[in-house]
Parts: structure tokens; C-alpha cells; sequence
């Protein structure tokens, strides 16, 4: 009698311990599982964030940029005419060179054959706010977006001008075709460039901030 009673507690408690040990195997085994899903989704939020907060911050930064050429009176009152005036000084000394005879009256570029107006949308301010507000919104040391944004200023500001003389002599010799050119072609090459720009210093930037890390380390 006491050995079948020793079988049996022996036979109760072998069926509970492992139904113990395989509860406890499962706990860990969806432990682990939701360890591995929050490690997914962590990491895709990881990966999304960054691109809404550049979104984010390159629409507060142009949002700011038009809110203040709309309604700083010193921007439309001094900065425009003066800046306009400028660009028809340098491009009509360019024209000059061409072998043309120029005129500049003002914001005016002139000659007997033809003649341009420098206005707003000719004057590359907005290529170059979209180009320093995408600069500005990456996430980057100002550092190495400082250099950036003066370089991808100056070239849109050197590709305006050349637009500008280019449409003239257009004008001039080819007139039929210059609202194509002013239009179509032009301006779908300043979205190109200024885009181009922007890759291009992204790629500069980004892989500089890798070379020194080792360094760093």
C-alpha cells in the first residue's frame, strides 16, 4: 500500500510539473515575441519620424518665408526694386559682351530689336527659399548646412542670370519661340537644378558626417 501511493503522487506531480514548465516555456516564448514586434514597430517609427519632422519643418519654414513677403513692407518697398535693379545691371553688362546694345532703366533691359522687365518669379528669391528651407529642415549640424545654402544660393543666383541673358538673345534672334523657353523650359530647368542642388550638398553632407564618426570614436 504505501508504494502505491508513491506511484500515484508520483504520477500526479509528474504531469502538473510539466505542464508547469510548458506554461513558463510559452510565457517567455510570447515574451519574446512581443519583444520582437516592438522592436519592429519602434523601428519603423524610427524610420518615419525623421521624414515627418523634416516635412514638418520645411512647410513651417516656407510657410514663414511667404508670410514674410507678404507682408514686410521693407522686403517690397527697399529689397525688391534695388535687388531687381541689380540683376538688370549685371545681366545688361553680360549683354553688353554678346555684342548688344543695352539700355537698363530700372529693373528694364533694353535694346532696339527687344526688351525685358525683371519682376517676381524672375528674380530666383523663391528657387532659393525652397532650396535653403529643404537646407535647413534635414537634420544636420548648421555647421554643414551653412556652406550649403551660400553655395546653392550663389549658383541659382549665377543660373538666373544666365536665364536672363539667354532669353534676351532669344528674344532677339528667335522670338517666337521665347515664351516657350520663358515658360516651359526654364522654369521646369530651375525645379531641376534647385533639386539637384539639394541632393548634391544631402550627399556631400551626409557622407562627410560619416567619414569623421569613426574618427570621433
Amino acid at each position: 500500500m504505501p508504494m502505491s501511493r508513491k506511484r500515484r503522487q508520483l504520477s500526479k506531480r509528474l504531469p502538473a510539473s510539466t505542464f508547469a514548465g510548458q506554461t513558463q516555456r510559452g510565457k517567455k516564448s510570447a515574451k519574446r515575441r512581443e519583444k520582437s514586434v516592438a522592436k519592429n514597430t519602434t523601428g519603423n517609427s524610427s524610420h518615419q519620424y525623421p521624414v515627418l519632422k523634416f516635412l514638418l519643418i520645411f512647410g513651417v519654414l516656407l510657410a514663414v518665408f511667404y508670410v514674410f513677403i507678404a507682408f514686410a513692407p521693407s522686403y517690397s518697398k527697399r529689397f525688391v526694386p534695388s535687388y531687381h535693379h541689380l540683376i538688370a545691371e549685371v545681366s545688361g553688362a553680360m549683354l553688353a559682351v554678346f555684342g548688344q546694345d543695352i539700355t537698363v532703366t530700372d529693373a528694364s533691359i533694353s535694346s532696339p530689336r527687344f526688351s525685358v522687365n525683371i519682376i517676381r518669379g524672375c528674380d530666383a528669391v523663391e528657387p532659393i527659399a525652397l532650396y535653403v528651407c529643404a537646407v535647413l529642415a534635414f537634420p544636420l549640424p548648421f555647421l554643414k548646412k551653412l556652406p550649403g545654402m551660400i553655395a546653392g544660393a550663389l549658383v541659382l543666383s549665377i543660373l538666373n542670370l544666365v536665364r536672363i541673358v539667354s532669353l534676351f538673345l532669344i528674344g532677339v534672334y528667335s522670338p517666337r519661340v521665347f515664351a516657350l523657353t520663358h515658360i516651359d523650359v526654364w522654369q521646369a530647368l530651375f525645379i531641376f537644378f534647385a533639386v539637384l542642388l539639394w541632393i548634391l550638398w544631402l550627399l556631400w553632407a551626409t557622407r562627410s558626417q560619416v567619414v569623421t564618426r569613426p574618427a570621433s570614436s
